[in-house]
């Protein structure tokens, strides 16, 4: 989905989103051949994650971190 449905799925502004993708804290799933963001279910949810993280005042790298230990498999 692009990015406006994705923005609005987790409850954030399109210009958060677009944020964390380019800092690499949430990344888009796909890019298509024009450059639009596509973000898929997985993305949705780190989104969410990260909005929830950060209403309790965990800084972008503290979010990088978590994002981090949920990403790994081990």
């Amino acid at each position: 989905m692009n990015i406006g449905k994705a923005a609005n799925q987790a409850g954030l502004p399109t210009k958060t989103v677009r944020y964390y993708s380019d800092i690499g804290l949430v990344l888009p799933s796909s890019r298509t051949q024009t450059g639009y963001r596509n973000y898929d279910i997985s993305s949705i949810k780190k989104l969410i994650f990260v909005k929830h993280a950060r209403s309790l005042d965990f800084s972008i790298k503290e979010c990088r971190e978590l994002l981090g230990l949920y990403e790994e498999k081990n």
